[in-house]
């Protein structure tokens, strides 16, 4: 029994030795994987394991107010002109310094949130990454939140847990600013700090989040935009003169995706001296077509293939009436008339006195006497309602109070929504009408004429359908519509340094 019990102390100890090496070896295997991988089960070592995946909660789309996006004159202006410097001599330690600096002085500014980011990245703090890019991505997702699922530099970030559950968050975005741009009123905003006219951009707001997204970044000079009818797509067009008086030096023409927030390749134009852009609806989805005067000779037709940047000519197109955005020798206005199912006698600056309803037969008049602006018109999805602004009389004196107006096509029966510098209506849905009024959008309840929502812009703000909202008697049109004939052809990214690339000079998210 002795010599028994010998050989059964030996077994164990033999047993006991291979167990202690097993978890020697196993330690030493854990501690030599950046992974954190724990031992192997039967090393009898209870390790947690490092997670596969962090969840990263979304944050709100595009800015709170439109003055936000103003952030290269604020705070932070210095320390990210600085970045810019550190970025351009290769000095990534100062671009990561000076980018953290200027967001800590504007907690807002998205360029600097991304430079931070792609910094931190490069220089292997890839626990740091995540605070600033969801600052970017959700300020500017199109821009920045698609890059950064597809930037080598973030690719370090991306592998780690944190990284895979942005990742996964990027499918919450994209169905975020899908629900938003649906909902939303598009306009045309004008950053503060600079001229009438100038650094425009396209925007969505949303009337029940109270939120600005970005759109377009075009260096700030979008003249105006047109809605596809049926289809969530938006026309643009940029212009600037280049130090012409006689037409625009650069003309370009985009498309946003609202589905997505995206917007297309642009398709340039020179020497425009006039231009109308219309949708054209084809079996295949809506078309777009530009009628563009070059200042000597007939206008001509092309078509604007938008998803693939280019454009080709057109030996024939029907003539562009109804709702069509017009660039003229002044600004950019969006035309509706003539409309369906409205029957006036429009004078030649789009007003009248009366309006007929065609479905009903209900004649429609201002009740103070006044004019309506016929270009103004909108009738609701259902085609219960018309909306109008009345004209401001004298034609061009701003000074002049406009009334929001809203008729009954049943009965005729009209009231008044709203007084002040009310203008361009936009029907959101069948029971609500948000317009601008002043530095703001604006959200009326049909029924009972009631402000549901105020989104204040803090700067100058347009809707789609900015310009003139009567031709005065000195801005001539942008040209004489052609009588088509039937035998006649002429009628029918930028990408920031640590990316590798080079924006364009006019950009204003250049070097970014």
């Amino acid at each position: 029994m002795y010599a028994r019990g010998r050989i059964w102390r030996r077994v164990a100890r033999r047993a006991l030795g291979a167990t202690a090496a097993a978890v020697a070896l196993a330690c030493a295997a854990c501690g030599g994987r950046k992974d954190g991988a724990r031992p192997a089960a039967d090393a009898g070592i209870a390790v947690a394991a490092a997670p596969a995946e962090v969840t990263v909660a979304l944050r709100p789309l595009g800015k709170a107010s439109l003055d936000e996006f103003g952030w290269r004159s604020g705070p932070g202006a210095a320390a990210f002109e600085r970045a810019l410097a550190a970025e351009k001599r290769g000095d990534l330690a100062a671009v990561e310094r000076e980018a953290s600096a200027a967001l800590a002085a504007d907690a807002g500014h998205l360029e600097a949130a991304w430079l931070a980011a792609v910094a931190r990245a490069r220089l292997g703090r890839t626990a740091d990454v995540l605070a600033p890019l969801e600052i970017a991505a959700a300020g500017d997702w199109a821009k920045w939140g698609e890059r950064s699922l597809e930037l080598a530099a973030l690719a370090d970030f991306r592998d780690t847990p944190t990284g895979r559950g942005w990742v996964r968050a990027a499918e919450g975005y994209r169905a975020a600013v899908a629900a938003l741009t649906a909902r939303a009123v598009i306009v045309v905003g004008a950053r503060p700090g600079r001229g009438a006219g100038v650094g425009r951009e396209l925007y969505a707001v949303d009337p029940d989040g109270g939120r600005w997204v970005r759109l377009t970044r075009s260096g700030g000079v979008v003249a105006g935009a047109l809605p596809a009818p049926g289809a969530p797509l938006v026309a643009y067009v940029t212009a600037s003169r280049g130090g012409r008086r006689d037409g625009w030096g650069a003309v370009t023409i985009g498309v946003v995706d609202l589905a997505t927030g995206r917007a297309s390749r642009e398709v340039a134009l020179a020497d425009v001296h006039g231009l109308v852009l219309a949708w054209r609806e084809r079996p295949d989805g809506p078309a777009l077509e530009a009628q563009v005067d070059p200042g000597r000779g007939k206008p001509t037709v092309i078509a604007i293939d938008w998803k693939h940047g280019k454009r080709a000519p057109l030996a024939k197109a029907a003539p562009f009436r109804g709702d069509r955005l017009e660039l003229g020798s002044g600004a950019a206005a969006r035309r509706r008339l003539p409309m369906a199912g409205l029957t006036a006698d429009w004078d030649d600056r789009g007003t009248a006195s009366a309006v007929r309803l065609e479905r009903t037969g209900k004649v429609v008049t201002e009740p103070g006497g006044g004019l309506i602006d016929g270009e103004s018109a909108a009738l609701s999805p259902d085609r219960a309602r018309l909306v109008f602004v009345t004209a401001l009389e004298p034609p061009c004196d701003e000074d002049d109070e406009r009334r929001l107006m809203v008729a009954d096509v049943a009965t005729g029966r009209v009231r008044t929504l709203a007084k002040g510098t009310v203008a361009a209506p936009v029907w959101i849905d069948a029971d609500r009408v948000a317009y601008v009024d002043a530095d703001a959008v604006t959200v009326v309840a049909v029924a009972t004429g009631k402000v549901v929502a105020r989104v204040a812009g803090g700067a100058g703000v347009a809707t789609t359908a900015v310009g003139p909202r009567r031709r005065c008697d000195a801005e001539p049109p942008p040209f004489a519509e052609p009588d088509p004939q039937p035998d006649d052809p002429g009628f029918g990214d930028d990408e920031p340094a640590l990316d590798g690339g080079a924006a364009p000079a006019d950009d204003p998210d250049a070097g970014t």
